[in-house]
């Protein structure tokens, strides 16, 4: 069966082109895409970056799916920006991890290459993972181009500036399979019995574990259970009962709230360490965001993530701003964490 899309979302998909070419023409950061003979496939917009509300990275993509060659370019600008690129290593860890491949079980080299770019060879360097994955980058004025690829092996590299933005923005990304299964899954059946608040965080925290464990012995993180859907959704009507919110609301609201707690796990030690601790913290939590309770000791937490979270949705404020936001936040809940750990009666 076919899928044809509403005359509605045609015209909200030409808005979106529209923008997205004025934005990218108005950044003066050129867009990079791989040129040469046997392409993985035609160059498709797959997202940008922004700091203090200007583009300063495009990522363009070639080849859809798992098993077929892929490649991406991505160009960012250096000039004005506080960027660091980071070990070009890292590039093909984190593109392995998104395809499911594991990084330890490899033999890794690097050495030096040369990059065309617009036909102007530029020195570079190479690392290359295995047979299947490599990664390139090199630096032309204050642009810097990395291309990251699997399953393809070009015998000369070669990138070339993007003149026609149109079509590409006409190609959007779909992106890799995502985590999870699909609605016909059995195991979608299977929820855990239980609040889906608290189930939902239970299952988020423990496959936040198993992320890390899984990530730093360098294999994939795991996938999300066949059920996550269904338990998203009971979650979210949840909310909605309980804060008398409409669903848009109550969606952002489970979503924070798993985003505070796995933002705890990531960078508390405290609530890594201290089970005791982590469950008043997760109970708190569930409590403030359901407004089944304001009065938690941790309300001044609760109140810093809530400025953290508008200061994360406003791109044009500076980073200087999302930080000290950020910064609040954490000192709030180590305030808190001190507090019941010298006092646990409180």
């Amino acid at each position: 069966m076919s899928y044809e899309p509403s005359e509605a979302a045609r015209e909200r998909f030409a808005r979106q082109q529209e923008r997205l070419h004025a934005e990218l023409l108005g950044s003066g950061l050129p867009v990079f895409a791989l040129a040469g003979p046997a392409l993985p496939g035609a160059a498709r917009f797959a997202g940008l970056g922004q700091a203090d509300g200007r583009i300063t990275s495009v990522r363009v993509v070639h080849g859809e799916g798992l098993t077929l060659p892929w490649a991406a370019v991505e160009t960012v600008c250096r000039s004005g920006t506080s960027f660091d690129s980071g070990p070009l290593r890292g590039e093909v860890e984190v593109g392995m991890r998104g395809h499911g491949h594991r990084f330890a079980d490899v033999e890794w080299t690097e050495g030096d290459t040369t990059v065309l770019v617009d036909g102007v060879a530029v020195a570079g360097r190479l690392v290359r993972a295995g047979d299947r994955w490599w990664a390139a980058r090199c630096s032309r004025q204050d642009v810097e181009i990395t291309v990251v690829a699997r399953d393809w092996r070009p015998e000369v590299l070669s990138v070339h500036a993007v003149t026609e933005l149109t079509a590409m923005l006409a190609r959007p990304h779909v992106g890799p399979p995502g985590s999870g299964t699909g609605p016909d899954d059995p195991e979608a059946a299977r929820v855990p019995a239980g609040e889906p608040h608290r189930v939902l965080a239970d299952v988020c925290l423990r496959l936040g574990r198993e992320r890390a464990a899984l990530l730093a012995d360098g294999g994939p993180g795991p996938r999300l259970p066949g059920y996550w859907r269904t338990l998203w959704r009971a979650a979210v009507r949840r909310q909605m009962e309980l804060a008398d919110q409409p669903e848009p609301v109550a969606d952002r609201a489970v979503s924070g709230m798993l985003a505070q707690l796995s933002t705890l796990q990531d960078g508390a030690d405290w609530f890594r360490a201290d089970a005791r601790l982590r469950e008043r913290a997760v109970a708190e939590t569930l409590l403030f965001a359901t407004s089944l309770s304001e009065a938690v000791s941790s309300a001044g937490a609760q109140r810093a993530w809530q400025r953290r979270e508008e200061t994360v949705r406003r791109p044009d404020l500076p980073v200087q701003i999302r930080a000290a936001a950020d910064e609040d936040w954490r000192d709030a809940w180590s305030a808190w964490a001190n507090g019941h750990a010298a006092d646990p009666a409180r």
